[in-house]
């Protein structure tokens, strides 16, 4: 792979930049919009702007695009649910009771469940020492800042927190089964990917009969729109282009700043503040992520 340069950088600061706004996003798309369609609306705008990404990055002849039946729909299906249609709801639902300095950090986990899971579905990953270093570091930083707030109104708190966790677990799922989508354009993987979420996402809309703000506030409207252009969309292209320049390693670095993005644009912005827990928290989840990178 190359050398980072002055592009890789940016490119890097606008990963971390747009995913790490996302907590902010859904905390002000969800004053007007309930969790699924926040989570339809994300997804359906990220559909539509990878549609028109691919429309201008591939054309149609069959050099260039995969061939139809060649395309893994069951694979899709899979990564849809636990890459779109989960965590796109349950992130935004646990935001009804966390704040999005804290649901910032509890995604940063999605490494740590990676280390979990891998093992048992990638034929070539295994447990280490390391490994299990992390994700002690890891647990231990989650109970920190869970704990303490096992006090008063405590039940919201934790089936909030428990929901955004499941995000990350979703999160890393996918992370796994998408390992198995290397011959297929990315891009164009992503957009079935989010075609498929769409479709269910709107079924699910349809059938449970969701009541429709129809006086959204601008600042919900406009968080919605940021969710599926930005955040479901060119974010995923950036990501994929910078993993062909630089490869996994330097792109990963995505992971820990997108956190750090997401505490301070909270506290920035919505004039939340962080606990001494809150704190020592986050510092022991990126230190487990930095004794993740390690090799046995």
């Amino acid at each position: 792979m190359n050398r980072p340069v002055a592009l890789d950088y940016l490119l890097l600061v606008g990963i971390s930049l747009i995913w790490g706004s996302q907590f902010v996003l859904n905390e002000l798309a969800i004053h007007s919009f309930t969790p699924l369609i926040v989570a339809t609306g994300r997804v359906l705008i990220g559909f539509v702007t990878l549609t028109l990404i691919a429309a201008v990055m591939y054309d149609r002849s069959p050099r260039t695009l995969t061939k139809p039946d060649r395309h893994p729909w069951t694979l899709y299906c899979a990564i849809a649910v636990a890459e779109a249609i989960l965590p796109c709801f349950l992130i935004p639902w646990g935001q009804q009771h966390v704040d999005s300095s804290i649901a910032a950090i509890l995604l940063a986990t999605v490494p740590i469940f990676t280390l979990i899971l891998a093992p048992f579905f990638v034929k070539d990953e295994h447990w280490s020492l390391i490994a299990a270093l992390s994700v002690i570091v890891g647990f231990v930083g989650i109970l920190v800042l869970i704990v303490p707030g096992i006090k008063g109104s405590w039940l919201h708190n934790i089936i909030g927190e428990l929901a955004i966790l499941g995000g990350a677990l979703s999160f890393s799922l996918s992370l796994i089964m998408m390992k198995h989508l290397s011959n297929i354009p990315p891009v164009l993987a992503m957009r079935n990917v989010f075609m498929i979420a769409s479709a269910v996402l709107i079924i699910l809309v349809l059938a449970l009969n969701t009541q429709w703000n129809l006086r959204p506030s601008w600042q919900s409207t406009t968080a919605l729109l940021g969710l599926g252009v930005f955040c479901g969309g060119i974010a995923y292209v950036l990501f994929i282009t910078m993993v062909g320049r630089t490869g996994p390693t330097f792109t990963a670095l995505t992971g820990y700043l997108i956190t750090l993005v997401g505490v301070f644009i909270g506290i920035a912005f919505l004039g939340e503040r962080l606990q001494a827990n809150d704190i020592f928290a986050l510092v022991l989840i990126v230190a487990a992520l930095i004794i993740g990178k390690f090799k046995p």
